[in-house]
């Protein structure tokens, strides 16, 4: 039998890779690094905007005061510096009517004007006021938070509170008239550092005239 002719295996041609091909597993891993650093950034923003008022509750429970959150009345003006509103809803008020001259941020020794308080609240203060029967290291209790970061903050006497302790806050998305916000108001029988902290750092600096914190200092309204 003849003998069958035998074929060649075709030659195996060598193919040098280009960066034009496309990206390669170390570009790959970098995007999707990347991608991830975003990812939890985002996440993280998302926690510390929504999980702030879950922290402050929390600390304030555990402190024995109780925290409770008002929907926003109004924001209008008045030339009455002693109002008293029918229309506020909690006392002492976290929204609602106020006069058009806020009080000043600061430590006070005598009572100060609701109306005027009232108006700091819109810009992102805080009040911390105190009973006659309050404990009576509240007073220097309060003044060693105050001295730690003064911004937007009102410390004051206040007689309707009897022997409680009232931190009060006004919250709002945006500046427009129309958004009246929330109010936010705890009350404990006596001063707990972290639950006073927890909540300055919920709420402080959230106003909704927005104004930067950093503005409000103590002598400013």
């Amino acid at each position: 039998m003849a003998e069958k002719p035998r074929v060649k295996a075709p030659a195996q041609r060598s193919v040098q890779r280009t960066g034009s091909k496309g990206p390669d597993r170390r570009t790959l891993y970098a995007a999707g690094a990347v991608g991830l650093l975003v990812l939890v950034a985002i996440v993280a923003v998302a926690f510390v905007g929504f999980g702030g008022s879950t922290d402050a509750r929390g600390a304030l429970t555990a402190a024995g005061c109780t925290l409770e959150d008002f929907p926003g009345v109004s924001r209008a003006h008045t030339s009455n510096p002693s109002l008293r509103s029918k229309d506020w809803n909690s006392f002492p008020p976290t929204s609602g009517e106020h006069y058009v001259t806020p009080a000043v941020y600061g430590y006070y020794g005598e009572p100060v004007q609701l109306a005027r308080m009232l108006h700091g609240l819109e810009h992102g203060g805080v009040f911390m006021l105190y009973g006659p029967g309050a404990p009576a290291d509240t007073a220097d209790r309060l003044r060693t938070i105050y001295d730690r970061d003064p911004r937007g903050l009102v410390v004051a006497p206040l007689p309707g509170l009897g022997d409680r302790i009232a931190l009060g806050a006004w919250t709002g998305e945006s500046s427009g008239d129309e958004d009246f916000g929330t109010g936010h108001l705890a009350t404990c029988d006596e001063v707990d550092e972290e639950a006073v902290q927890a909540f300055l750092d919920a709420y402080r600096g959230r106003g909704p005239e927005q104004a930067p914190l950093d503005l409000l200092q103590p002598g400013s309204t």
